[in-house]
């Protein structure tokens, strides 16, 4: 009799699990399910399909940088890095794009976004995780199920990336800032073209705006902590660049750092090109 009722409990789990997967399956799509599945077994070709999206795109003839610098790094001061963007785009469905248009116009200061102000109160006025309003209220947002600051879905979760960003600004202040490349032993091409790609093993994403300016799009916790360090330099991956921006690089490829106004001259984006 017991066999028969530990088979039923077995069929019974069987089918709660397979109604969840179900269920998982209808809400985020046949796709995002074994994207998810193949990230949990150590497999990841993300980044592999977002670099054939560019190749497309070029194909195509929609305006993107030259493969040669798809993968470059460049390097700036982190107080440069001021203002976000007006418009929103994704960091690796657009990357390489050169656009046209008004989305590079600035809008809310980098200083002014919460995670800033919450790493300022840890690491500069030294109060307690417990004491900062933007953890408290992670906390109270996770107690309600809700999943937040990078993936977190409980309160371990989120001492555990406080704890997380305490090692992060120590091992910066004391070794300095260092791209991904170098901690990882891998070119910038091989981390995202690995089958183990991983959006934490990417550097600070920006944007160039028309008259050269970078535009914050990814790595809130690094750059904040650059900043609250006094960095002189970071590493910063481009992801779009605008239209008339390019025009001025094209320029300077074509007759030299002397045929661009004065004040693009030591540009990274112009240097490194």
């Amino acid at each position: 009799m017991g066999g028969i009722v530990d088979a039923m409990k077995s069929v019974q789990s069987a089918s709660t699990s397979i109604k969840a997967a179900t269920q998982h399956c209808l809400r985020e799509g046949p796709l995002e399910v074994c994207t998810a599945g193949l990230r949990r077994m150590g497999l990841n070709y993300e980044g592999y399909w977002y670099y054939l999206a560019y190749r497309l795109k070029r194909r195509r003839g929609i305006p993107c940088v030259d493969e040669s610098e798809l993968f470059e790094l460049l390097t700036v001061n982190p107080g440069e890095i001021q203002y976000r963007p007006r418009k929103r785009f994704d960091k690796w469905e657009n990357w390489g794009e050169v656009r046209d248009g008004d989305w590079d116009r600035p809008t809310t200061r980098f200083e002014n976004c919460d995670i800033y102000g919450a790493l300022k109160q840890r690491f500069e006025d030294g109060r307690e995780w417990n004491d900062i309003e933007y953890v408290t209220h992670k906390l109270q947002l996770v107690e309600q199920g809700e999943t937040t600051w990078n993936g977190c879905q409980s309160p371990e979760d989120i001492w555990e990336r406080c704890r997380s960003l305490d090692d992060l600004y120590e091992r910066i202040r004391k070794e300095g800032f260092q791209s991904q490349s170098t901690v990882y032993g891998k070119s910038q091409r091989e981390l995202i073209l690995s089958g183990s790609f991983n959006r934490s093993k990417t550097d600070i994403a920006v944007h160039i705006a028309r008259n050269g300016e970078f535009r914050f799009v990814d790595g809130n916790h690094r750059l904040s902590i650059a900043k609250l360090l006094g960095l002189e330099t970071v590493p910063v991956r481009v992801v779009i660049r605008h239209t008339e921006w390019e025009s001025i690089r094209e320029t300077a490829r074509a007759g030299g750092s002397e045929s661009i106004p004065t004040k693009y001259r030591s540009h990274p984006d112009i240097e490194s090109g």
